[in-house]
């Protein structure tokens, strides 16, 4: 059901940046992780989904390290 993140490829040209993802927004880790927006905007309103690192306006942004260590925990 819920998958790690995809790893981010190597850069392949020399202007492109080799600091790996900062951030994910919702919608892009409920593709990673293989399950709806709507499955993790259940599991935030129950406090079984971490807090994001960061929010931009109205937009929550959250570190993979976060993501990482969540789902380490159980994913739940």
């Amino acid at each position: 059901m819920m998958g790690r993140p995809e790893p981010q490829k190597a850069p392949t040209g020399p202007h492109e940046p080799a600091v790996g993802r900062l951030a994910y927004r919702l919608d892009e880790l409920a593709d990673a992780l293989g399950v709806s927006r709507r499955t993790l905007e259940r599991l935030r309103s129950a406090g079984r989904f971490p807090k994001p690192d960061r929010v931009v306006g109205r937009m929550p942004l959250w570190a993979p390290e976060t993501i990482r260590r969540w789902i380490e925990g159980g994913g739940s």
